[in-house]
C-alpha cells in the first residue's frame, strides 16, 4: 500500500473516531446541547449540531449561557495520551521525536479548538524544542538535555551512562538474557567507568536469577523428559509423529544456534531446556560470573572518564609539539580505552598538527 495513502487513511479514522462522539454542552438554563465542538472565541462555542439523521446545523452559544462543557470520551482519551508524551524519557531519537509530533498535530488538526488544545499545544512545542536539539546532536539523559559540545567532551563517561540506560530498560523489560549479553559488552568497553561499575549490583542479581534459574532446570530434567515422553505415548500415531518430528526439529536449531553463539564467543548462549550438556553449559558460565561478580568489588577504579577528558583537554590546549600531548594519549591507552577513543585523542592531535603547517 502506498504509505501517503495509508497516512492518509490513518488520519481519517483518527478524525472519524474523535467525532463519533458528541460534546455535551450543559447550558445555565438546565438544558443539554449535544454537538460537535468546531471553534471557540472569547465570546462563545462554534457548534455542530445533528437535526436529523441527514442533517446538520451549525449554531453559535454564548460563552456566558454555558455552565459547563463536557468532552466525549475519545477526546478525553486521545488528550490524555498526548499528555503522557512529556516529559520526554530519556534516548528517544529523532523518528521517537517525529513519531509523537505527528500524533500531536493530527489531533490539533481533528479538534483545532478543543477545550484540550492549549495542552496540546504546550506538548507539541515541548517536544519540538527537544527534537531540534536531538538534531543538532544533542541527547537527553537523566531528564535532562546533554549538547553535542558536552558529551563529545566527555564521550568515554556519556556512551557509558547511554549504554547503562539501555541495559537496564532490558532488565525492567524482562530480557534477561539480552541484557546480560549487552552486559557483557558494557563490561568490555566500559569496565573502567562510573556507569559500569553502578550497574554492577543490578546484574549480579540478575546473574543470580539465572543461575538458580539453570540449576533448577538440570535438577528437573530428568522429569520434565519423562513428562514429555509418557505425553508421547498418549497420542495417537500420527500426532505423536508430528510431535517426535517438531520436538527433533526444535533440537536441532537450538543446537545449531547454540553452537552459533559459541564459536562467535557469546557467554550467555541459547540454552535448550531439554537438553543436559546445553544447560550444563550455561550453568557454569553463570556461575563463573557470579564469581567474578564476588572477586570484582575493588577492581574497578573508575577513572576511564576522568583520563578521557583530561587527555581530550590537553590534546586541544597544549602545544602540538608539546610532550603533553604524547603523555596524554599514551594515558588513555594504559587505561585501556577502546580504540575508538585512542582515535579521537589521535584525531584531534593530527588536525591540530594540520593546521599548523605553512600554508
Amino acid at each position: 500500500m502506498n504509505f501517503r495513502f495509508f497516512s492518509a487513511i490513518v488520519f481519517i479514522c483518527f478524525v472519524a473516531v474523535c467525532r463519533l462522539n458528541a460534546d455535551v454542552f450543559v447550558m445555565k438554563s438546565g438544558a443539554q446541547i449535544e454537538g460537535l465542538l468546531l471553534g471557540e472565541d472569547a465570546a462563545g462555542y462554534r457548534v455542530e449540531v445533528r437535526v436529523s439523521a441527514g442533517i446538520k446545523d451549525e449554531r453559535v452559544l454564548a460563552k456566558e449561557d454555558v455552565l459547563e462543557v463536557r468532552h466525549s470520551e475519545a477526546v478525553n482519551d486521545g488528550l490524555a495520551r498526548i499528555l503522557k508524551f512529556v516529559p520526554t524519557p530519556d534516548l528517544l531519537s529523532e523518528r521517537d521525536y517525529d513519531r509523537r509530533i505527528r500524533e500531536v498535530e493530527q489531533y490539533l488538526n481533528a479538534l483545532p479548538t478543543d477545550a484540550g488544545s492549549d495542552q496540546a499545544r504546550e506538548v507539541l512545542a515541548a517536544l519540538k524544542l527537544e527534537a531540534n536539539e536531538v538534531l543538532a546532536g544533542a541527547v537527553k539523559m537523566n531528564g535532562k538535555m546533554v549538547s553535542a559540545d558536552d558529551f563529545h567532551r566527555d564521550a568515554y563517561d556519556m556512551d557509558a551512562r547511554v549504554a547503562g540506560i539501555r541495559i537496564r530498560r532490558l532488565v525492567d523489560a524482562g530480557e534477561y538474557i539480552r541484557a546480560l549479553r549487552t552486559f557483557e559488552m558494557h563490561e568490555r568497553d566500559f569496565a573502567n567507568s562510573e556507569a559500569y561499575r553502578a550497574l554492577i549490583p543490578l546484574m549480579r542479581k540478575v546473574v543470580n536469577a539465572r543461575a538458580l534459574e539453570l540449576d533448577q532446570m538440570l535438577a528437573t530434567i530428568d522429569r520434565r523428559l519423562k513428562e514429555r515422553e509418557t505425553g508421547l505415548h498418549r497420542m495417537s500415531a500420527l500426532a505423536r509423529r508430528d510431535a517426535q518430528l517438531a520436538i527433533s526439529g526444535e533440537a536441532a536449531e537450538l543446537a545449531a544456534l547454540g553452537k552459533a553463539e559459541v564459536d562467535a564467543k557469546l557467554g550467555w548462549i541459547t540454552v535448550d531446556p531439554y537438553s543436559k550438556v546445553s544447560i550444563e553449559q550455561g550453568l557454569a558460565f553463570a556461575r563463573r560470573q557470579e564469581e567474578k561478580f564476588a572477586a570484582s568489588r575493588t577492581q574497578n577504579l573508575a577513572e576511564g572518564g576522568r583520563i578521557y577528558r583530561d587527555a581530550l583537554r590537553v590534546v586541544r590546549s597544549a602545544d602540538i609539539k608539546s610532550p603533553l600531548v604524547a603523555a596524554a594519549i599514551q594515558a588513555a591507552k594504559e587505561a585501556k580505552l577502546p580504540e575508538r577513543y585512542i582515535a579521537v585523542l589521535q584525531a584531534e592531535a593530527n588536525a591540530k598538527s594540520e593546521s599548523k603547517k605553512p600554508k
